[in-house]
């Protein structure tokens, strides 16, 4: 798309009166994005697609919550059964991590986003068991494993809180952050990408890839979740990494998300008990001897009917409801856990910020004034140390957290531009010890009620409890983990259960329509794409009556006009605003005159219509529903 035709459109939108107060500053940022769009239209991706299974979830989630939680729970069993499909192709990755680790190198596993946050996750699981297996029986063995892998992700720890805007878009921050961590010749290195298009986790295994042989003597591993096809046909730096004969491939693609794009829930969950098997099945971390496919297939079965036999409606509903009727009547959460569990509960409560627009994890370096409490914030307990300053206690929360390590920030020159996002000092403006409950407490609404939702190992079961910290109900429950034979499936089951209910908690509470993130915050150039889809989908649905009103205007509606309106309303977005919805409203009024909050019309799928409706279309790939 050259300049030329570019101001052509803009032109063409101006003279038909298509979209009115458009700003010089939107313009050109729309028709920037415009330039470079075909290497991020992602449509035809299947984790870009919804699910036919869950469709009106959204609805389902406020009228018939069990029915909610069945239909997310099918999609989790069905990735549970690709990942023992893929067990041979694992044992590839598990020799290569065993010959790394008795070679006294180390492993790197890197991660965007969701899978960043699960790489950081997998170091944190090895760390604790190297911890618990090794530190006080066998100090020479500790010492020799503790550090020998290595995670990171986009933006570096920090990033575990709020995504760094447009770092994903910049393969060579990959390679350098990569590089700073003293990546050399003989370490292996593990990516992972949800979709297999993310350039900074690309720009990893590029760096590698492309110089093995030469740099490097061990090929990278690249996992994602998309068939090789659709990403050679569709996306260029896809294609290249595909083709590339010095980089293993392992494709574990599991279908469309719960919610359209929502790689978080069962993509990632494929992606890091692929990686977990491998690498804490390390043979020094085990006492069987048991050959990798035999006791993995073993572990994946008993995951499979574990999961399988949960009663998740009946363990799940209870929380799900009383967690969102604490939002609706305005209360705030402090999810509580110890160091087993925190990584996972970490990074599900995060994570909910960047999903549906709700404000993250607040920062107390920023000015009082500007501080807007999150619906909920993690506490990590700990003994008490009477010694330690506050600031030392919240490194140390950091360094549990983590699996007893330093956190990773980016300090050097190269991140100066970034140095208020992605700094250790940032990084230690986010409290998440017990002394932040006062304080919080403190600068949120005075009339508002604070609950404790607790998350506990105890003995073989984990223990849920939600309460107010004072008089009032609460519901409490357990999963017998004993079965599932160690801190990888349980974190996994963990994870899958947070997931469904903190997306169901926000189905409830209007963060999403149907299965489709309307509230998706476009801070990369793959979001901006997806807003666009969405918004072009939504004006799809009421395609009759627009035709009505001005058939014209309604031809005249493409990917441009759609992009100049969605930057034009992303001028005086608010942070917990709907972006999809704010832009849909901001066309129909521009173009048809219509007032939005007047119409009652239906927009998205609702149960009864994904009950009657044969397929849904969205961004050139139609999906037809099961039967």
């Amino acid at each position: 798309i050259n300049a030329e035709y570019m101001g052509f459109q803009s032109f063409v939108m101006e003279s038909l009166g298509l979209l009115k107060n458009e700003s010089a500053k939107s313009k050109k940022e729309a028709d920037d994005f415009l330039k470079i769009a075909p290497l991020f239209k992602l449509g035809k991706l299947p984790t870009e697609n919804p699910h036919p299974d869950t469709i009106g979830l959204s609805d389902f989630a406020k009228k018939n919550l069990p029915e909610a939680i069945n239909r997310v729970k099918g999609l989790d069993i069905h990735t549970i059964e690709v990942l023992i499909s893929k067990i041979p192709e694992l044992e590839q990755m598990f020799t290569a991590i065993a010959e790394t680790i008795d070679s006294g190198n180390r492993v790197y596993i890197t991660g965007c986003g969701a899978t960043g946050r699960l790489s950081l996750a997998l170091e944190a699981l090895w760390r604790q068991e190297v911890t618990a297996l090794f530190k006080e029986k066998d100090p020479k063995t500790y010492d020799l494993l503790i550090n020998r892998v290595v995670s990171l992700m986009s933006g570096g720890d920090v990033a575990l809180i709020k995504s760094v805007e447009d770092f994903e878009d910049h393969p060579e921050f990959g390679e350098q952050q990569l590089l700073e961590l003293g990546f050399s010749e003989n370490d292996l290195l593990i990516a992972n990408t949800e979709g297999g298009e993310t350039p900074w986790v690309i720009g990893t295994a590029d760096v590698v890839g492309n110089n093995f042989g030469t740099k490097y003597k061990r090929k990278p591993f690249f996992l994602y979740c998309n068939p090789d096809d659709i990403l050679v046909d569709t996306v260029e730096r896809s294609r290249k990494v595909i083709q590339n004969q010095n980089i293993i491939k392992i494709n574990v693609t599991v279908g469309p998300m719960a919610i359209t794009g929502s790689t978080r829930m069962q993509s990632t969950t494929i992606l890091m008990y692929a990686i977990g098997l491998p690498l804490l099945r390390y043979h020094k971390l085990r006492s069987d001897s048991k050959k990798f496919t035999v006791a993995a297939k073993e572990e994946l079965d008993i995951f499979l009917k574990t999961l399988k036999e949960l009663d998740e409606g009946a363990f799940l509903a209870p929380f799900t409801e009383y967690e969102s009727s604490i939002y609706e009547n305005k209360g705030y959460i402090f999810y509580k856990t110890d160091p087993y569990f925190a990584i996972s509960i970490f990074t599900d409560t995060t994570e909910r910020s960047p999903t549906f627009s709700l404000f993250p994890f607040e920062n107390q370096l920023d000015p009082p004034a500007n501080i807007v409490p999150s619906l909920c914030h993690l506490i990590l307990t700990l003994p008490k140390d009477p010694t330690l300053t506050e600031e030392q206690q919240i490194k140390r929360a950091w360094f549990e957290m983590l699996g007893n390590r330093d956190i990773r920030a980016l300090n050097g020159e190269y991140w100066a531009k970034y140095k208020e996002k992605v700094s250790s000092y940032r990084a230690f403006g986010h409290d998440f010890t017990e002394n932040l409950i006062p304080k919080r407490i403190g600068y949120c609404r005075k009339d508002a009620a604070h609950y404790e939702f607790k998350i506990e190992k105890k003995g073989d079961l984990i223990d849920l409890s939600l309460a107010p910290r004072g008089e009032g109900k609460a519901i409490n429950n357990s999963i017998n983990v004993k079965c599932l034979g160690g801190r990888l499936g349980e974190h996994i089951l963990l994870k899958i259960l947070l997931n469904t209910h903190s997306t169901l908690v926000m189905g409830r509470y209007g963060r999403y329509e149907s299965n489709l993130m309307i509230f998706v915050r476009p801070s990369n150039n793959k979001l901006i794409d997806r807003a666009i889809r969405y918004i072009t989908y939504m004006l799809n649905q009421r395609k009759e009556q627009l035709i009505k009103i001005n058939a014209k205007k309604y031809e005249s509606i493409d990917y441009s006009l759609v992009c100049h309106a969605l930057f034009s309303e992303l001028e005086t977005l608010n942070y917990d605003q709907a972006i999809v919805i704010k832009t849909y409203n901001r066309i129909v009024k521009d173009l048809f005159d219509i007032n939005p909050q007047s119409s009652n019309l239906c927009l998205l799928y609702t149960s009864d219509a994904a009950d009657d409706t044969p397929c849904v279309d969205l961004g050139g790939r139609r999906i037809i529903k099961k039967k």
